[in-house]
């Protein structure tokens, strides 16, 4: 029998690759359902491949220019819902931001095989999500490079082998720049990755390494590491994508092309392993692999992502939505890319501390205060 997949962001870059990885593995998937936020031509080209059941689109407008017969139109977030209630066996959830939430939660909740490309669900809400996965009897794989490989190592260890776990990040395009230059930064530089080709929202993260932050906050709440144990090495050729250290000061380590079929493709086959059509690391020729510590005076970003994780819930959810809200401002030319995390850490000083919070209602209700507090400062030119 062939599973069946609910692809939800199937248009951008994680969608995309899942799409590749179904493609070339047609005998063991066949899609369910596809969503998309913006782009109907991509998804029209989809439905014509994949003859989904069930597509679902955020906007009317986009609704009417779907093409296409035999199967189900759905709309909005009630739609995405009705989606992951239909049937799957595995639900990928590649959607950008916050909007990831609710549907992570609807997945967890009819306890399938979800692969989570969406760090800022776990982000938002780690502690919920952590029960979520209790009380439903529910499997989430990662997504994420990084996330991949650390799941993967950690099942060949016993946990108290372990001192910590280690995320890479290839610094993004402006490794090498002093501070005079990131101020000078524009948008389409920021959007130009040196390895990943990805969405707007995750290159700029990459690009200011809150992307990597957010990481950590995510490997808090998938693995259970105390925040001490958790690290990042700067790795400029994405090679490595996770490292633990462990207690007899030996380390292991998973090394891959960077490329995100080959962690899709381990989730979508619920930790098996098959072929893929990816070209050779090359291993056997001349490589050269580099690791330095991130410099956080220049990409202040991802020391607010270990703070926020020591303070608690509330800082998680704070730092998730301030950076979406000034994310769009410098990608809207509206402020400098060193602006970024200076109005994101001005929104933390101020914002309503819980450390723990165990509902979504109050994850929404800090989210709707960290938007609004930063969008304010935002108009007051802060």
């Amino acid at each position: 029998m062939k599973k069946k997949v609910v692809v939800l962001g199937s248009t951008g870059s994680i969608g995309k690759a899942t799409l590749r990885v179904i493609d070339e593995q047609k005998d063991r998937f066949e899609v369910l359902g596809l969503s998309c936020k913006e782009n109907v031509k991509t998804l029209n080209e989809q439905i014509e491949r994949f003859r989904p059941r069930y597509v679902c689109v955020f906007d009317e407008n986009k609704k009417r220019l779907i093409k296409g017969k035999g199967f189900k139109i759905l709309l909005g977030l009630d739609g995405l819902k009705e989606m992951i209630h239909a049937g799957p066996d595995i639900v990928v959830n590649a959607l950008p931001g916050s909007t990831g939430l609710i549907p992570t939660m609807e997945a967890l909740k009819i306890g399938t095989v979800l692969a989570l490309a969406n760090k800022e669900s776990v982000v938002m809400a780690g502690r919920i999500v952590r029960e979520y996965l209790e009380k439903y009897k529910a499997k989430l794989i990662p997504v994420d490079s990084e996330h991949s490989a650390l799941y993967q190592l950690l099942k060949t260890v016993n946990r108290d082998e372990v001192k910590s776990i280690i995320l890479t990040a290839s610094g993004g395009p402006f490794k090498d720049f002093s501070k005079d230059q990131l101020k000078k930064v524009r948008p389409a530089d920021a959007l130009k990755h040196p390895i990943w080709k990805m969405g707007k929202k995750i290159t700029l993260d990459s690009a200011t390494l809150m992307n990597k932050g957010l990481e950590v906050i995510e490997a808090r709440w998938l693995f259970g590491f105390d925040v001490d144990r958790i690290k990042v090495l700067i790795h400029p050729e994405s090679i490595l994508h996770g490292l633990l250290e462990l207690i007899d000061e030996s380390f292991m380590a998973y090394m891959a092309y960077p490329d995100m079929m080959i962690p899709i493709s381990y989730a979508l086959n619920q930790e098996e392993r098959h072929a893929i059509s990816l070209p050779k690391l090359g291993i056997d020729s001349a490589m050269k692999l580099t690791f330095y510590p991130p410099d956080v005076d220049r990409f202040p970003a991802l020391k607010l992502a270990y703070e926020a994780l020591k303070e608690g819930d509330s800082a998680q959810i704070t730092l998730n939505t301030s950076n979406e809200v000034v994310s769009t401002a410098f990608l809207e030319n509206k402020i400098r890319f060193t602006d970024i995390p200076v109005i994101i850490e001005r929104v933390l000083e101020r914002h309503p501390k819980k450390e723990i919070i165990l509902d979504l209602e109050s994850v929404w209700e800090i989210y709707h205060w960290a938007k609004g507090y930063t969008e304010e400062l935002l108009r007051k030119g802060y």
